[in-house]
């Protein structure tokens, strides 16, 4: 008799937050709406790289002159070749030598490992800091980081990029490294709030037991943000990896996969082979969709769990 009252009980909460008014039903159904064609375009695009990028070259050019050019027909020969030929594909850097798509590939590596280990964890050490010292010039230096994030970036390129060059850090892989570490932004920020609500009784506690200040950051503090971190990198990761403007702007014999498929699109305007350029982009979007699809629940289920009792 109990269990049934606690069944029913719990079917009557469950009613309680599934059931909705008809106002409520009419604003869910124009909210999921939304977000089907917000969902479309995403897909769009996708979907259009896949379809034309096994197309024949003439048979693309062909079409999409012609009257009534549908961008989605299946081609007639799915070309495979294509795929195969992207790593041909190349561009020239400022001493005429041709950057293959595999260098492009390994350029992308290593940019997004140096950006995302030294923001990242640049930001942890500095949110730590400046959320749990109090020193004079704790509160100067977070407003010049807040500031700073302040300023538009066609007000700050051409400062950075004669800095760059007055330092000898231009076109080199020595200023994404430099760069990685003080670029404060969004990073900062989330990681500023996360130690500012994390109690500095777990500190006192490591310092009761002979700790010093290095074990409570990196034995109690830092695996208590860890699931942040995490997030964190992966956010860092796709923008990273979709930024073309950097290798452009900085270091442009270093093309990435971004910008080096930015500057091939004008080689394909030339050449009319439109599919293998397609195929390419398909190729740099492969391993954002593994990240995302496999870190998705990461991104939007973080959360932390404390350790405090009593």
């Amino acid at each position: 008799m109990k269990t049934f009252k606690l069944k029913k009980e719990s079917k009557d909460q469950a009613s309680v937050l599934t059931k909705r008014t008809k106002g409520e039903k009419v604003l869910f159904g124009v909210v999921f709406l939304i977000f089907v064609v917000y969902s479309v375009t995403l897909i769009y695009p996708l979907l259009f790289l896949f379809i034309n990028s096994f197309q024949d070259p003439l048979t693309y050019i062909m079409a999409r002159i012609q009257p009534g050019y549908n961008p989605f027909a299946l081609p007639e020969k799915w070309l495979l070749e294509n795929y195969a030929g992207i790593f041909k594909l190349s561009v020239v850097d400022s001493v005429g030598k041709d950057i293959y798509m595999y260098q492009m590939l390994f350029n992308s590596v290593w940019y997004c490992a140096f950006t995302v280990l030294g923001s990242v964890m640049m930001c942890c050490c500095t949110g730590y800091i400046l959320s749990k010292y109090k020193f004079k010039a704790s509160g100067v230096i977070y407003m010049l980081i807040v500031f700073s994030m302040t300023i538009p970036v066609v007000g700050t390129s051409g400062s950075s990029l004669k800095l760059a060059y007055t330092l000898g850090l231009y076109n080199t892989p020595w200023w994404v490294l430099l760069n990685s570490l003080i670029g404060w932004g969004f990073n900062f920020m989330v990681m500023y709030g996360f130690f500012k609500n994390i109690s500095w009784s777990y500190a006192e506690a490591v310092f009761i037991d002979g700790g010093s200040d290095f074990t409570a950051f990196f034995k109690v503090m830092l695996p208590q943000a860890k699931m942040a971190i995490i997030t964190l990198c992966v956010v860092t990761f796709i923008t990273s990896w979709n930024n073309y403007e950097a290798s452009l702007l900085y270091f442009p014999n270093y093309p990435t996969l971004a910008s080096g498929l930015y500057r091939l699109k004008l080689t394909a305007t030339r050449s009319g082979d439109f599919p293998s350029y397609y195929a390419g982009l398909m190729f740099s979007v492969i391993p954002l969709i593994i990240v995302y699809a496999s870190c998705s629940d990461i991104i939007f289920k973080n959360f932390s769990i404390g350790g405090l009792k009593g």
